[in-house]
């Protein structure tokens, strides 16, 4: 088979076998769905699933990687730069939050997965970069907003904050995801706990590592 047909043959499998795990994951739940169910739907052989996720665990993140890509670019599209820099964040974040509410049960097997899954994992790693990428977008919204404060340079380094917020981010829908919170309520808290984050960010400190030193060497 020509090597131009054979990637089309594997492309247009992987559509398949990507397109039955959606389906049956959205269907029954992912603790119900079984690779062979899905090799099934897809119309190939159960090996041929394993070549392209090792697991079933896999296949959900393969499909909720691209869920979530498409989530997350839709709240950065909408992001509106003349808003406080905590209400910002929120909004980036709330496509993600709102879609993931439509399985609670995928939502928190995808999170599982995703934090404390098997390492090297293609879909795992993939997954991983992406919300990697998001934290980055956190932290930029975050020097932007010291920038259009009119806060004296150099601005804080924004990352810590960031894996702050995505550690909130990643436990807020997790733990609504477990509890059946509902989708308001996951989002009041969320926007408490950026706003608190947000709010040690652009705190300005006004005194130095070197003064405090000095006052306690005096007293």
């Amino acid at each position: 088979m020509p090597s131009g047909r054979r990637e089309r043959n594997k492309e247009e499998k992987l559509t398949r076998i990507a397109d039955a795990a959606s389906r049956l994951f959205d269907e029954l739940g992912f603790a119900s769905v079984t690779t062979q169910r899905i090799a099934d739907e897809a119309d190939v052989a159960a090996g041929t699933v394993f070549r392209y996720a090792s697991t079933k665990a896999e296949l959900l993140l393969m499909v909720d990687n691209e869920r979530s890509r498409s989530r997350i670019a839709a709240g950065l599209a909408a992001d509106d730069p003349a808003l406080p820099a905590a209400e910002r964040l929120l909004a980036i974040v709330t496509p993600l939050i709102a879609a993931g509410r439509d399985n609670d049960e995928n939502t928190l097997a995808y999170q599982r997965e995703l934090l404390f899954g098997e390492q090297h994992e293609r879909y795992r790693a993939e997954g991983l970069a992406l919300f990697a990428d998001l934290r980055e977008r956190m932290a930029d919204v975050l020097a932007d907003a010291w920038l259009r404060r009119g806060a004296p340079a150099p601005a804080p380094d924004p990352a810590a904050a960031a894996r702050a917020l995505s550690a909130a981010l990643h436990l807020a829908i997790a733990d609504a995801a477990t509890r059946g919170t509902p989708t308001r309520d996951l989002l009041a808290d969320l926007a408490a706990d950026f706003e608190v984050i947000v709010r040690g960010y652009e705190t300005t400190q006004t005194t130095s590592h070197t003064d405090t030193i000095e006052g306690h060497e005096e007293t």
